[in-house]
């Protein structure tokens, strides 16, 4: 029975068990009874609206969860319940989307459908709103669906799979537990999931997408990304540092929507390098449950590749490590750092609170930069930006002077070895759909 590893202490917190191959089979079983049980409306609809209701009333204990076992602070964790409750009330909203959608037009009668049975492999960064942020498309579409939550993620999976047996919704929603490469290729290949949707690195997206590619499955990968920040003129210096300190040290950095390289205007780089790295040195880090403004990072694993960076970049620029740890040690503490080079950072996340800090000639410079970027998935731009800006950059979120970027109302995804597909919005509702063309004569 594998231990669940708190990164507020490095020690045991609970267990999980994996599910049995028996337990698999009988899931992958039902899918088609899931699929007819599913075809009525109010069942998506009441069921998510369950769902949303319990969570909102769990909310201290799932927080207390989501703190222990994947070190986000009280304020964070709370804040991800609430958005983990706001995909269901949107997925709920959007429930009879297919059938509106459908019509009857002349001879030809187009019917929107389910796509089918999907499989949703969700991250540990999110470990309850990367559940509910891919559940809520689904069910609100008709499609029964299979959880394969994170190893790091599985404690807060199980508190909301409480929840969904609650909700009524415990026939078609099922969770799958395991760290079994055989069982995971097993679900991944398996022609039953007409839908796979992945949030995760790169890296895996890639072999997942290969793995699934012989079933000829719809695929929704939202992958790591490489996001700039540029500072160009224009820019309100305060406000462009006090963003990109909250965006980088919310979850200790781990999310892939996260700003990775930071590029300024050489006329505002000292300005704005001074109020970074002064507003970085007052953040307090440690354990997540001892009030400090950022948690640890996940795993000491995490900590290992952060470390790499650091020295990798030490070798071509400044290293500024940053901040006040307090409340203890803190088993996978990592201090905000900021590096005065983007030489290594430029093909890889730093999935942490690491940043770079990087002067550019002018902003047609920066935007050069940004435009260039394969991994695209968010970018953020502070500054006087003119619409035609805007025009050469393909990211999936843009933010200009914000980033919050994200909620349920929206799509987002990326472009190149970010991902594809789309979460959030009608868009990501659609990639549970399909269409029927009948013509009558």
């Amino acid at each position: 029975m594998p231990d669940a590893i708190s990164p507020n202490t490095g020690k045991p917190i609970g267990h999980w068990q994996p599910t049995p191959e028996s337990e698999v089979d009988s899931v992958l079983a039902g899918l088609d009874r899931g699929l007819a049980a599913l075809a009525g409306v109010e069942l998506r609809r009441n069921g998510l609206v369950a769902l949303a209701d319990t969570l909102a009333k769990r909310k201290q204990a799932l927080a207390r969860v989501i703190t222990a076992e994947v070190g986000k602070t009280p304020v964070e964790a709370a804040d991800e319940v609430d958005y983990a409750v706001s995909f269901l009330a949107y997925g709920a909203s959007q429930a009879g989307h297919a059938a509106e959608r459908s019509c009857v037009v002349a001879d030809r009668r187009l019917r929107v459908v389910s796509a089918g049975p999907a499989l949703l492999i969700t991250p540990f960064n999110d470990p309850l709103a990367g559940i509910t942020r891919k559940i809520a498309p689904a069910i609100a579409a008709g499609c029964p669906a299979v959880v394969k939550p994170s190893s790091l993620g599985q404690l807060t999976a199980q508190a909301l799979f409480e929840a969904v047996s609650d909700s009524g919704l415990g026939e078609v929603l099922h969770l799958v537990n395991h760290t079994d490469r055989n069982v995971t290729d097993r679900l991944v290949q398996s022609p039953q999931f007409r839908v796979l949707s992945f949030t995760g690195s790169t890296g895996v997206g890639i072999a997942i997408a290969g793995a699934a590619a012989g079933s000829l499955k719809r695929l929704v990968l939202e992958l790591g990304g490489n996001n700039p920040f540029l500072v160009l003129e224009g820019a309100d210096l305060d406000e462009a540092a006090a963003d990109a300190i909250a965006r980088k040290t919310r979850a200790a950095g781990q999310a892939c929507s996260a700003q990775n390289r930071i590029y300024v205007v050489a006329p505002l780089y000292d300005a704005f390098r001074e109020r970074l790295l002064s507003g970085f040195d007052q953040v307090t880090f440690g354990p997540a449950d001892q009030g400090v403004v950022m948690g640890p990072v996940r795993t000491e694993r995490a900590v290992r590749a952060l470390q790499r960076l650091t020295a990798a970049s030490r070798a071509a620029g400044a290293v500024h490590s940053l901040g006040k740890q307090t409340g203890g040690s803190g088993a996978f503490a990592f201090a905000p750092t900021v590096v005065e080079s983007d030489a290594a950072l430029r093909g890889e996340e730093a999935f942490g609170p690491m940043v770079s800090l990087t002067r550019v000639a002018d902003r047609a410079e920066a935007l050069a930069i940004a435009a260039g970027e394969r991994q695209a998935l968010a970018c953020y731009l502070y500054g006087e930006i003119a619409e035609h800006e805007t025009a050469g950059l393909h990211y999936g979120s843009i933010g200009i002077n914000t980033t919050r970027i994200q909620g349920p109302d929206v799509p987002t995804g990326g472009f190149g070895t970010a991902g594809i597909g789309r979460e959030g919005s009608t868009w990501g509702l659609e990639e549970y759909l399909t269409t029927i063309n009948e013509r009558w004569m």
